[in-house]
């Protein structure tokens, strides 16, 4: 087997290109299983349902929904997003009347 970025020779199970030090096909990459990783829409959701309610309804709506495929990962916050940006909504709304 070759190198594909500098052309040495290597051997068959090399991992890294001792030449160039760059990965080989035969190197593995780690990947975060799916259920691990943060559900980033149910922390955009919280984060703007202090200042922008109606991001945080979206944003707390689609977490909610991606909740359920991360085995539950994220709902409490996705919830916590709705029901603070109707708070937030209504104070506004409580404001400007």
């Amino acid at each position: 087997m070759f190198c594909s970025y500098c052309g040495r020779w290597l051997p068959d199970n090399a991992v890294v290109c001792p030449g160039c030090g760059c990965p080989t096909r035969n190197a593995v990459v780690p990947t975060q299983p799916e259920e691990t990783k943060s559900n980033g829409m149910a922390i955009a959701g919280f984060v703007c349902s202090f200042f922008i309610p109606i991001l945080g309804w979206i944003f707390g709506g689609i977490g909610l929904s991606k909740a359920g495929k991360r085995k539950g990962k994220g709902k409490g916050l996705s919830i916590a997003a709705l029901i603070i940006s109707t708070l937030t909504f209504i104070a506004n709304l409580g404001m400007m009347i």
